[in-house]
């Protein structure tokens, strides 16, 4: 294979996890609504926690654990942004 091809092979990766994580921040929404009902806080530490601990564990590479735990807690904080924004 040559260079274009595996960019276009990264690009169509991208769009999947541009999708994704959209998908997943339309499920953060519903349980920042479910939150609200409840009077419940938008952070939940131990979550967040155990969210990292299972995926760190998970990760096989190549990316490293620090890695992991950079991105997803940048999801996260983007996640508590929007629970924190939305109104109802």
């Amino acid at each position: 294979m040559d260079l274009s091809e595996w960019r276009a092979r990264i690009d169509a990766v991208d769009q999947q996890l541009v999708d994704l994580l959209n998908q997943r921040m339309q499920y953060v929404l519903e349980i920042g609504r479910l939150k609200r009902q409840h009077g419940r806080p938008v952070q939940d530490r131990e979550r967040e926690r155990l969210i990292l601990e299972r995926l760190t564990s998970y990760n096989q590479g190549p990316l490293s654990t620090q890695a992991i735990e950079d991105l997803f807690n940048r999801i996260m904080q983007e996640a508590r942004k929007l629970e924190e924004g939305q109104t109802q």
